[in-house]
């Protein structure tokens, strides 16, 4: 211990310039990140894009003071590193985690599986990004329908190089939804389906232009194909018991449960109502009796 103590002490002396530099970027650093939430705060736009911003330019600020204080350490860096290369194996070994999630955080930021704002699935947990960092992303937990649950849930950023990333809203403001309505395959399908058509119609009305025009913008930038903001309905007979109308309909993330509500109330609304099912012998019988022993 004493020697690397002794070593310790022998590199610094003469570094006076890089400990000063060192000092000096990690105040400019914190003075930048503090700059640019200010000014990012000034700006308009929604939540999500102003945090979006403002994690992607701490990112930039940090890396940027990280490569300077590196580039002028280098050279003590590699002698050091040199000197110390049973303990730098050591710590190799426990720090194979956090090396993971560096690991993670560089394929993150190049691929962008997500942005903040985004709904995602990865793993066990689910919710909307609501910050990113070298080593984790940390969610707001949601359930079906992307209600808030009010907790936050943390995700190591290693899990992406072993678990798949399912973005939720990959197409943006507006994201595609399925409806399934399950039906008895001797009622008149056509009749529900024109029912969901027509509820989905008119319940989505106000925003199928712009989704429409927002999904066709996507298409020419990303060259996917993507549904159409047209509500649209598929028969699914899987058995004899049960048949399946599956409604696809385009709205807001935020909104689904709210949208699904309004198509379903409006379609129930308009069903035709079901026909009692007609009493057995058996429920007949002690009627008559009855009445006879009135009798």
């Amino acid at each position: 211990m004493q020697q690397l103590v002794d070593l310790l002490h022998r590199y610094a002396l003469g570094d006076t310039w890089r400990i000063a530099f060192t000092i000096a970027a990690v105040i400019g650093t914190t003075a930048m990140l503090r700059l640019a939430q200010k000014h990012l705060r000034r700006r308009d736009g929604s939540m999500a894009e102003k945090r979006e911003r403002f994690v992607f330019s701490r990112n930039v600020i940090i890396l940027v003071g990280i490569t300077a204080v590196t580039a002028v350490w280098a050279s003590k860096i590699a002698g050091f590193a040199l000197s110390l290369a049973a303990v730098a194996g050591a710590m190799l070994i426990v720090s194979k985690e956090a090396i993971s999630n560096l690991l993670g955080f560089a394929m993150m930021t190049v691929s962008r599986p997500y942005r903040i704002g985004d709904y995602i699935s990865i793993g066990s947990a689910s919710g909307r990004v609501v910050d990113v960092d070298a080593m984790s992303t940390t969610l707001v937990e949601t359930l079906e329908g992307h209600q808030a649950t009010g907790r936050t849930v943390t995700v190591p950023n290693s899990m992406l190089l072993t678990q798949p990333v399912r973005n939720l809203s990959v197409t943006g403001q507006f994201v595609v939804h399925l409806l399934h309505v399950g039906l008895d395959p001797k009622e008149d399908l056509l009749l529900h389906e024109g029912l969901l058509l027509d509820a989905a119609r008119e319940i989505c009305e106000p925003w199928r232009s712009e989704a429409s025009e927002h999904l066709s913008r996507l298409e020419e930038i990303r060259n996917v194909d993507l549904p159409s903001a047209e509500p649209r309905v598929v028969v699914e007979l899987g058995d004899s018991k049960q048949a399946t109308l599956a409604l696809r309909y385009v709205c807001r993330p935020h909104e689904r449960v709210k949208v699904e509500q309004a198509i379903l109330r409006h379609y129930l609304a308009h069903r035709p109502a079901l026909a009692a099912p007609p009493a057995s012998e058996a429920d007949v019988r002690p009627q008559v009796r009855d009445v006879k022993a009135v009798a």
